[in-house]
């Protein structure tokens, strides 16, 4: 069974936000999901960290149990959201834990509020590189993004096929569960107006891209990328734009790992987040 934290919920803008909060010890930590993610992904990885850390985690905006507005949503929006939810919470700066599209919510808020981010971990982070899988390419055409994001069961079981380098571990019907229940059509299209805003069929656009990279340098956080070498969502080449352009930045890859580092590789995820705040 899945052990999961207390649902908790502010106001965050208008935004009935849900969050986790769990442990009362040490400097406080906010975990951020990725697109079509929600708190629910980190279910392996609050409890331990917990131990020696407040944490957070939230369900951002258009996402699992938070309110899903019908508006677009840029990842600018969805950084300033970010912030207002750390206001809400009475969270003035905490390290900040971030996958996926999280991730370029957290390297903005790094670049742009660094006295909001202490420490920042990126796993396998979007917004880096310019390739993305030809599923995700195919939902930026207007239509067929529709068609191909509709929620069930066998959209749930394709995405664990895409990040999980070993799927058959995540394809029970637990897990399967989880996927499928954080992604019914509200999340989905909320999901696909934002990733429109920054990418197309070729790729990333190329001009959200560069507003990333010139942002890097800004990072005054000390910084761990992880990554999975095996990643189809956002290729391993990202991993080194972070590491040539974060003024202090480490890196660790994970072989025979795709997109879920956090999940495929719970125990040396967690060890390595906590060794690398414990610095």
């Amino acid at each position: 069974m899945m052990q999961m934290p207390t649902d908790q919920y502010v106001d965050v803008d208008g935004i009935k936000t849900r969050y986790w909060s769990v442990g009362a010890v040490g400097s406080p930590i906010l975990l951020i999901h990725g697109a079509g993610g929600s708190a629910d992904y980190w279910y392996r990885n609050i409890f331990t960290l917990a131990q020696q850390h407040q944490v957070y985690a939230l369900d951002w905006v258009g996402s699992g149990k938070s309110d899903k507005p019908a508006a677009t949503y840029t990842y600018d929006d969805l950084t300033q959201f970010v912030a207002q939810f750390m206001d809400a919470v009475s969270l003035s700066s905490a390290n900040m834990v971030a996958t996926s599209g999280g991730g370029i919510i957290a390297m903005k808020l790094a670049s742009r509020s660094p006295h909001r981010v202490q420490k920042l971990v990126l796993s396998g982070s979007a917004g880096l590189g310019k390739e993305l899988g030809f599923g995700m390419r195919l939902s930026a055409i207007p239509g067929i993004g529709e068609a191909l994001n509709r929620p069930s069961r066998s959209t749930a079981k394709f995405l664990i096929r895409q990040c999980a380098y070993d799927s058959k571990a995540f394809l029970t019907d637990e897990f399967v569960d989880l996927v499928e229940r954080n992604l019914p059509l509200e999340v989905l299209q909320f999901q696909l107006r934002t990733f429109r805003t920054s990418a197309n069929f070729w790729g990333m656009k190329p001009e959200f891209l560069s507003s990333i990279r010139d942002s890097l340098p800004k990072i005054k956080a000390p910084t761990l990328v992880l990554w999975g070498k095996q990643d189809q969502i956002t290729p391993v080449g990202g991993s080194e734009v972070a590491v040539n352009e974060i003024p202090d930045v480490k890196l660790h890859l994970f072989d025979k790992c795709g997109h879920w580092v956090y999940l495929e590789h719970t125990d040396a995820f967690n060890q390595l987040v906590l060794e690398f705040l414990r610095d």
